[in-house]
């Protein structure tokens, strides 16, 4: 049976008063509380279930059977490109489990309490970090590299430094990692303190001596070639870059980060409580 958690735990996760939470939970507008302590407040208080707060209360009970999936929009062509696939093979996932999912793009990142969950793919930071201010259901983070204050919000990630050993025992010391540019900035930082040679491809002119490489291996699939290895992780770069020599696509999206994330949701959902909240996915090492 799960602990009943009173007034006095939510007041201690949260780092205020028991004064204050009863301040927050009955909305007392007499009392100087700023936005900041009143948010945190309510976030602690739904991720703890905490029965008094009804709206809390139906949100770990009732289940809509939506899932939100937050996306940024309009970085560039080909990252449009990816996010459509993902939400297409994210779609299908859901189904399989009897979810059905809701677009947000950037113009929805208010108020959202029509679904059980939102997932964010790729988004950045600050992005995230404002969507958890403004919701109060389930936040989730995937693909999305996230400084979490409390820690509050899951994050599924691949693990890269496992990605750059497989890579090294496949394609040797010297490859270059071809990913698609991104908003969030840690995880650019991140692959860059973990990869020596990056190409971020940012539109098909990033994308062009690649593709140039990769028809002339076509044309003389015989003649040896200089080109650097390279490892991909987007499905989008995979596909556009099919034929070019020493390519190793090893896959960002696939079912075993999908099983983790729903386990992550599912989690979130019930309220329950757990040590980590930064998960990591094991490689996909088959397309």
């Amino acid at each position: 049976m799960k602990k009943q958690v009173t007034i006095k735990d939510i007041a201690r996760e949260a780092g205020v008063s028991v004064a204050t939470v009863s301040y927050v939970i009955n909305d007392r507008t007499d009392m100087r509380i700023s936005e900041q302590t009143r948010k945190k407040v309510l976030q602690i208080i739904n991720l703890f279930g905490y029965t008094p707060n009804q709206s809390a209360q139906s949100l770990a009970t009732a289940r809509s059977r939506f899932i939100a999936l937050a996306l940024t929009p309009g970085i560039s062509p080909l990252h449009d490109a990816e996010q459509m696939y993902f939400t297409d093979v994210f779609s299908s996932f859901l189904q399989e489990h009897n979810y059905n999912i809701i677009y947000m793009n950037s113009s929805c990142r208010q108020r959202f309490d029509r679904a059980d969950a939102i997932v964010c793919y790729d988004l950045s930071e600050a992005d995230f970090l404002e969507m958890g201010d403004e919701n109060f259901v389930p936040l989730l983070a995937i693909d999305c590299m996230i400084e979490d204050p409390f820690p509050i919000f899951f994050k599924v990630n691949t693990d890269y430094p496992k990605l750059y050993e497989y890579a090294q025992s496949q394609l040797g010391t010297e490859f270059t990692l071809c990913t698609l540019t991104t908003a969030n900035l840690k995880k650019k930082k991140m692959l860059e303190s973990i990869f020596p040679d990056i190409a971020y491809i940012s539109g098909y002119k990033d994308l062009m001596p690649f593709l140039h490489e990769a028809e002339a291996a076509k044309q003389a699939p015989d003649k040896a070639t200089s080109a650097k290895p390279l490892l991909v992780i987007h499905h989008t770069l995979a596909t556009m870059l099919d034929g070019y020599p020493g390519l190793l696509y090893v896959p960002q999206t696939g079912r075993a980060k999908f099983d983790i994330l729903m386990n992550a949701m599912e989690l979130a959902i019930g309220r329950e409580q757990v040590d980590s909240h930064d998960l990591l996915a094991p490689l996909q090492t088959e397309a």
